[in-house]
């Protein structure tokens, strides 16, 4: 007789005011895939390679050339049952009209459904192209908030990065606080997780005002803060570490917090070793203390694919919330 109180109070609970039942369901899909709804004839064309050259393009930094999403395709008419709950679609449709629109939740939640529409294939080989860029930055927003949704449940102890430089950071417990020769620096911290092909770290610092400044030469600037940190902070078995000098890395202007700062995306080496590997920097002026806090995560995996190890980080950095320092009474 109780099981059948508990199943009324289930069926119950998904009954609306107006007597339609709501039905949640969970999303599927890894991390940065992205199911891209289409007929076959178009996916092996013209239409489909457009699609593979914007949401497919190589990432930024990565020395090993990799894509930015996994694209899996189906056709509309296979567009159903479980694939209908991936967590991210492109649907491509004719269309009397073209443009762009965004569904989300609408099968499935958490999902992000994007909806392109074009008269013909040259028409939507066009919204594709000019909308390329928005499009991405709506998923990539997607997909962090995602994971960092998910390494929230599983978060390190950050309160000395608090106390320290104010602010809150989500950091998986897999990382662990490490030091340099078994000393500890309240000015530098660096964070590390050990994984099968290597590591993966972190580093927060400040840096006075005008170290960073915003000029044609800001990339430079941010590459001798960073080089003269590494060699002096970051232990390793040869030469200094710092960044790859043959390739200037890639550098953009963002928002941290509502704060602005430079994002860099480059190459780091050991100098006179064959080690290598990916880095994403992000120098975030502080208008409380007036200076530069420092944000870096690197990825030591040499032998294998990193671009969900760097997205791990990324998300990582762009989850830090400032806290406003305590007024006094």
């Amino acid at each position: 007789m109780n099981k059948i109180y508990v199943i009324l109070a289930v069926c119950l609970a998904f009954i609306s005011c107006d007597d339609k039942a709501i039905v949640v369901q969970d999303s599927s899909g890894r991390l940065n895939d992205i199911l891209i709804v289409i007929e076959n004839s178009d996916w092996d064309g013209a239409l489909g390679d457009s699609i593979r050259k914007e949401f497919a393009r190589p990432l930024d930094g990565i020395v090993r050339e990799e894509p930015m999403f996994t694209l899996n395709h189906v056709k509309p008419s296979a567009f159903k049952g479980m694939l209908k709950k991936s967590r991210n679609y492109l649907l491509v449709k004719r269309s009397d009209s073209s443009g762009v629109s965004i569904k989300k939740d609408v099968y499935a939640n958490p999902q992000l459904g994007i909806i392109v529409r074009g008269k013909d294939k040259k028409e939507l080989a066009r919204v594709i192209s000019e909308n390329a860029d928005n499009m991405i930055a709506v998923y990539n927003q997607g997909e962090v908030e995602r994971k960092q949704y998910l390494m929230d449940k599983v978060a390190l102890n950050t309160d000395r990065l608090k106390e320290r430089f104010g602010f809150d950071i989500i950091i998986p417990r897999a990382y662990r606080f490490a030091t340099y020769n078994g000393e500890i620096d309240n000015n530098f911290f660096w964070l590390r997780r050990d994984i099968k092909e290597g590591t993966m770290d972190l580093m927060i610092y400040e840096v006075d005002r005008n170290r960073i400044k915003r000029s044609d030469s800001t990339v430079l600037d941010i590459v001798k803060v960073r080089d003269s940190i590494g060699a002096i902070k970051i232990l390793t078995d040869g030469g200094p570490f710092q960044t790859e000098p043959a390739f200037s890395p890639f550098l953009n202007e963002s928002q941290i917090d509502g704060n602005f700062a430079f994002e860099t995306k480059g190459t780091w080496e050991i100098k006179d070793m064959f080690v290598a590997g990916p880095f994403v920097n992000y120098a975030i002026y502080n208008k409380q203390k007036d200076n530069w806090l420092i944000i870096e995560g690197y990825v030591s995996a040499p032998s294998s694919a990193q671009r969900n190890y760097l997205f791990e980080i990324e998300a990582i950095l762009k989850s830090v919330r400032f806290v406003e320092a305590d007024k006094e009474e």
